[in-house]
């Protein structure tokens, strides 16, 4: 097991936030690009890309700064990176070993739902005849 210093968790911690809200921009920006698809609101509204481009970085930003300025929310994120570190993750050939193990039972599982969709096609054919 790994022991992390204080610091790395908070820089682990502001990291996950910081991209967490950069596609909370990027969503966001496509919402807004296709609300204007659907509702024409460029030619409505002057500078509308330029408008919800801005809005949506200022929401990214308040959200990350909400986020850290809220000593619940960041007192909850240094107990979730303190529970990730207790985490036991499988060595390479373990995941291997289950890998090929849940490849193999979705195989045989394909077959089989396979097997009664042909046989209930096979059916209702002969029924409808």
């Amino acid at each position: 097991m790994s022991v992390a210093t204080n610091d790395e968790g908070k820089k682990w911690i502001q990291t996950t936030v910081a991209i967490t809200c950069i596609l909370e921009v990027y969503v966001f920006i496509n919402f807004f690009e296709k609300l204007s698809e659907w509702f024409a609101l460029e030619t409505m509204v002057p500078y509308y890309f330029g408008l919800t481009q801005v809005v949506s970085v200022l929401v990214g930003l308040a959200t990350y700064i909400i986020v850290f300025k809220n000593p619940k929310s960041s007192e909850f994120l240094t107990n979730v990176y303190q529970e990730v570190l207790k985490v036991v993750w499988p060595d390479k050939q373990q995941t291997w070993r289950h890998t090929f193990v849940i490849m193999i039972a979705v195989t045989i599982m394909g077959f089989v739902f396979g097997f009664f969709d042909f046989g209930a096609n096979f059916l209702l054919g002969l029924v409808n005849k």
